[in-house]
């Protein structure tokens, strides 16, 4: 019988190929080279930050004093973002730290210690999460150390103050993601606590996000020591560890000792109480998992459903259209995969909304709030693409691929029926709620005109949105295989995230200047329309296009294709649809051939 520790190395090295939680991916090798992908591009982003930064220091004629004082606000910032990256991918392994279902059934009956399984998946994850801060860190923790030696400090010690602070700052963020979920688990049923860990897991993903981009900047002598501060000085941890990086590298300013204080008890604390959570909750989860049944729906639910169906039925006549959405709706409520990924998603684009709106938090803005300005105008439309696309990536990726017999057996109507649903639906779904939103935000804020100018430019904005990335989409949302790594995110993704926000930024300034004037104004408004019925009469026309069908299998990228020579209006054996039916009384047809 193998021992504990030979036991620990095969649970750590299998856990760890499985910390992010992603069904879509067809093979484990796939999880590899995405791994890969992730440390690269956060080795690629401390690399840009040492190139900008370094020479800053560098070549700078500032007394040494002056310069490391100017280096606080950068010190703050790599901790924050180290902290920050640190959160999101413990954020992504969330559903890995406690054992599944699977693991009781497979693993209880084995002569397996509950205490080995909880450090073998705790180390799985305690490991990608420090690769992922050590490539984050390399470049920057090789040459900051060198421009940040402050007067009387040494090379060696701020080399090793450096890598201790970002390794505790890591450690506190993920102790404390450990130590909530712990916690959680010991408190809550089993049934409940499946209820509640979905909305703690976002709840912490936008807590992360939003203190990241709106947390104040007080690394100067002034905000460190100033008494209205010191309530934000308390509660922002990565000001607490960047009075650890001071204390360790050497600095003499008295600010920085009780922040430094405060960051190791917070740092004990959360450590043990994960640690003392954690193998309480393992103990019980085990038990639990077998005793006690998952999420069941309840009497609540169906109140709930009955008006959801009232309101579909309402909107939508058509029992094709109807049954498209209320199987979406129901898919994104049900699938914690689906869910995550959408708010990932929409939390991108309301932190980089809230960024816009820093200055208006604290009070240095230039234009009143009350009035139309450029922050509200570019986050609104920053909020409403980055859902859209959510909700369109969401589309795409199967929540049960075996299933997909169903819809197979049952598509019986013309693909463009089917399209135009699901057109239907990502606008009900996605486009319709940041509208709502948007337009009860406006309209109380801002005069009434210049709120219904930008509302009115904010629909034809998402119209052009949907129609342009349903475009060739020939799915049933969740009724498609996946195969990723055909569209080279890695490189694509960071270009294009680029050009949009130069584009919104650009376009917001430009609907800011011609709301000052009518005329401009009714310039603008017939070109954005002009697009948005161009992007719908493309999908439509695609939509419609003789042997179109509906995609039920990603398939790679073919290098030979072949030629269809049929003639204009010929159909296969497959693609009689009931419209034909209805539109040729003298014949009938059946999806196995004529009779």
């Amino acid at each position: 019988m193998l021992d504990s520790r030979a036991q620990f190395r095969v649970l750590y090295h299998n856990f760890l190929t499985c910390v992010v939680d992603l069904q879509f991916l067809p093979n484990p090798g796939d999880i590899q080279k995405l791994g890969i992908q992730l440390m690269a591009a956060l080795s690629a982003l401390g690399l840009v930050i040492a190139i900008y930064e370094v020479p800053r220091y560098s070549f700078s004629g500032w007394p040494a004093e002056k310069l490391a004082i100017a280096a606080w606000g950068d010190q703050e910032f790599m901790i924050a973002t180290t902290m920050a990256i640190a959160g999101l991918l413990a954020i992504l392994a969330w559903n890995s730290v406690l054992p599944a279902r699977q693991d009781a059934l497979v693993l209880g009956p084995l002569p397996v210690h509950t205490r080995t399984i909880g450090l073998a998946r705790i180390a799985a994850i305690a490991s990608v999460l420090g690769m992922s801060a050590a490539a984050l860190n390399v470049f920057t923790g090789i040459s900051f150390p060198f421009v940040w030696i402050p007067p009387g400090g040494n090379l060696l010690r701020s080399f090793a103050a450096y890598w201790l602070t970002m390794a505790a700052a890591a450690m506190f963020i993920f102790s404390a993601l450990l130590a909530m979920q712990g916690l959680a688990a010991l408190v809550l049923t089993h049934r409940l606590f499946l209820r509640v860990s979905s909305a703690l897991q976002l709840a912490c993903y936008f807590v992360i996000l939003s203190v990241y981009f709106l947390k104040p900047p007080l690394a100067n002598p002034q905000a460190l020591t100033a008494q209205a501060n010191q309530r934000w000085l308390a509660v922002l941890p990565s000001y607490w560890f960047l009075g650890i990086f001071q204390e360790l590298n050497g600095s003499i300013h008295p600010a920085f000792r009780p922040l430094a204080l405060r960051a190791l008890w917070a740092l004990c604390i959360v450590a043990l109480t994960a640690a003392v959570a954690l193998g309480l909750a393992y103990r019980r989860s085990l038990r639990r998992l077998i005793e006690e049944p998952d999420i069941t729906p309840s009497d609540r639910v169906r109140p709930l459903a009955r008006v959801t169906t009232f309101i579909a039925a309402r909107l939508m006549p058509q029992p094709l259209e109807r049954a498209i959405l209320l199987f979406t709706a129901r898919t994104l409520a049900r699938s914690r995969e689906h869910r995550l990924l959408l708010a990932a998603y929409t939390g991108i684009g309301l932190a980089i909304a809230f960024a816009y709106a820093r200055s208006y938090l604290y009070g240095y803005a230039e234009n009143p709030w009350d009035q139309p300005n450029v922050p509200f105008i570019a986050g609104s439309v920053i909020v409403l693409f980055m859902v859209i696309i959510g909700a369109r990536a969401v589309f795409a990726l199967p929540v049960s691929q075996p299933s997909s017999w169903v819809f197979r057996l049952t598509a019986v109507h013309q693909p463009a029926s089917y399209f135009a649903a699901v057109r239907k639906s990502l606008f009900a779904l996605a486009a319709a709620p940041v509208w709502i939103g948007c337009a009860i935000l406006y309209l109380a804020v801002w005069p009434s005109r210049p709120a219904l100018e930008h509302l009115t430019l904010l629909v034809a904005l998402g119209v052009l949105f949907v129609e342009r990335g349903l475009y060739k989409f020939r799915k049933i949302p969740f009724a498609c295989s996946y195969l990723p790594g055909k569209a080279n995110l890695h490189v694509r993704l960071y270009a294009f995230g680029v050009l949009f926000l130069f584009l919104a930024d650009s376009g917001s300034r430009l609907e800011f200047w011609t709301m000052s004037g009518a005329a401009r104004y009714l310039v603008l408004l017939p070109v954005v329309l002009i697009l948005a019925v161009w992007a719908r009469r493309r999908t439509v026309e695609f939509a419609g296009a003789p042997g179109n069908r509906i995609q039920f299998e990603d398939m790679p990228r073919a290098d030979i294709f072949a030629l269809d020579l049929r003639p204009d209006g010929a159909w296969l054996s497959d693609e009689a649809y009931v419209e034909a039916i209805e539109s040729q009384p003298r014949r009938s047809w059946a999806r196995g051939g004529s009779r």
